[in-house]
Parts: structure tokens; C-alpha cells; sequence
């Protein structure tokens, strides 16, 4: 009897620390998923490209913060979604080649991120928050000159916004296929469609998308598999799939194929 007593005891210590996990994995998500770094409002860039700072309200009163850098051409703009950590200092170094091909490029830090308001509270005010950005740019760029551009989680947003509008073209840099399968890679334990708030569907939004669309992916990606990316090859006609041999999560765009491949994109 005192085993038994023993057994029921250790199993539901067993259930409790499980659900404890759970639990905490799911009102922790965007304390896991996201790593901002915030910037006193009087901070100052200092890129040496031209560049406008501008702040945007949202639809629920939140200003996101974000950098217009500008190209002498002016072809187009490149509307450039970052990743999941740090701020506009750290990704702002990512536009001068896009403004050596001669397009301007628009950056912006998510809430909670940089100098903008807010926390992050769920994948839909990520989404509606790109394209209320994306909209009001659009009073300034023709639609068919302008590029989507998403890295790594950014992916899971540009891939979106794409499908629901017209750019010239989408190109997503580390993507992967569904958000719950790069949660499964990192944390094969939880049961991911059962407790994540965030799904980022890109299988289901490409398909949807009627711009051409181009993915790079590093084949030594240890953060996003090269795996996840490759499963996007075949979900539309008019995407394109450069896996970089020997590229990892963060040195693609130093990479000469994916040089050469962007000035025929942004031609």
C-alpha cells in the first residue's frame, strides 16, 4: 500500500512539473521567441548612408520607430522585415547594398524593439502592424516597385503581407516552412500546435503569393535548418530556391551567389 501511495504521489509531481513546463512556455513565448534590445528615444544613429527617422502610430495608438534609408536612383524600396532579436542599430547595417542597387530601403523594430512602444502580444498585431507600415508607404512608392524582404522570423511576416498584397517581388532570406516546425526543431519535447500563439505559415501563405519570389537559405543554418526552407521549393510556380552552400544563419548576404542573384532581382 505504501508503494502504491509512493507511485501516485511521484506521478502526480511527475504531471505537475509537466504542466508547469507547459504553462510556462506558453505565457513566456514572446520572452522566448523574441530578443529586443531598447533604445532611449533621444538615441542617435549613426549610419553614415542618408537616412529619415520616422515614427508611425498604430491602429491601437503604439508608435513603432523606424529608419527610410534612401538611394540616389530611387528604382524602388526594399520594405525590409527583420529578425527576432536586437534593434534598427544592428539591422540598419544590412541596407547599403540594397542602396548600392538603387533602391531605398524601409527598416522598422517591432514593439518592445528599439525605440518602439508596445510589447508583442501575438502573431496578428505583428502581421497588421507590417501592413498598416507597408500601406502608408505606398503614399509615397508605387506598389509594383516595391520588395518584400524577410529574414528569418521576418519571413514568417513578409511571406504574409506578400500574399495579401501586390509588390513587385517577395524574397525571404532563412525562412522556414510553418513556425511549429522550427519549434519542434528546438524544442522536440513540447507539443508545439497545442500551446504555441504563433504559427507563421509560410506554406500556406506562398502559394497565395502572385510576385515572383526568391528564398535563400544557407545549407549550414543551425537556428532555421536548411531542411525547413528546402520544404518551401515546390508551394508556387514562381518561386525560386538558391540553397547557399555553406552559408549559415547569418553570413548569406556576404556571399557572392546571393550578390550576384539579388542585382538580377533588383534589375
Amino acid at each position: 500500500m505504501e508503494t502504491l501511495t509512493w507511485i501516485l504521489v511521484s506521478f502526480i509531481i511527475l504531471i505537475g512539473i509537466i504542466v508547469g513546463i507547459l504553462y510556462s512556455y506558453y505565457f513566456l513565448q514572446e520572452r522566448i521567441i523574441f530578443n529586443p534590445v531598447s533604445l532611449p528615444k533621444d538615441y542617435e544613429y549613426p549610419f553614415e548612408t542618408p537616412f529619415e527617422e520616422r515614427f508611425y502610430k498604430m491602429a491601437d495608438g503604439v508608435e513603432l520607430n523606424s529608419l527610410l534609408f534612401k538611394s540616389k536612383e530611387r528604382k524602388g524600396l526594399v520594405f525590409y522585415i527583420h529578425g527576432n532579436n536586437d534593434n534598427l542599430r544592428y539591422w540598419g547595417d544590412f541596407a547599403p547594398f540594397f542602396i548600392t542597387l538603387g533602391y531605398d530601403v524601409f527598416m522598422y523594430d517591432y514593439r518592445g524593439f528599439g525605440k518602439s512602444e508596445g510589447k508583442i502580444k501575438g502573431e496578428k498585431k505583428l502581421q497588421r502592424d507590417a501592413r498598416r507600415l507597408y500601406k502608408r508607404l505606398l503614399s509615397t512608392y508605387k506598389e509594383k516597385e516595391i520588395v518584400i524582404y524577410g529574414f528569418s522570423i521576418g519571413t514568417g511576416i513578409a511571406a504574409r503581407l506578400a500574399s495579401v498584397q501586390k509588390p513587385k517581388a517577395l524574397v525571404l532570406e532563412a525562412p522556414f516552412y510553418n513556425f511549429i516546425d522550427l519549434v519542434k526543431y528546438h524544442r522536440s519535447f513540447l507539443p508545439a500546435k497545442l500551446i504555441s500563439k504563433y504559427h507563421f505559415r509560410i506554406n500556406k501563405y506562398l502559394p497565395q503569393v502572385k510576385a515572383p519570389s526568391y528564398i535563400f537559405h544557407g545549407t549550414e543554418d543551425r537556428k532555421v535548418p536548411y531542411y525547413l526552407g528546402l520544404k518551401l521549393k515546390d508551394c508556387n510556380p514562381k518561386l525560386e530556391f538558391y540553397g547557399i552552400e555553406g552559408a549559415t544563419h547569418n553570413d548569406i548576404q556576404f556571399t557572392k551567389e546571393y550578390r550576384l542573384k539579388m542585382k538580377e532581382v533588383l534589375n
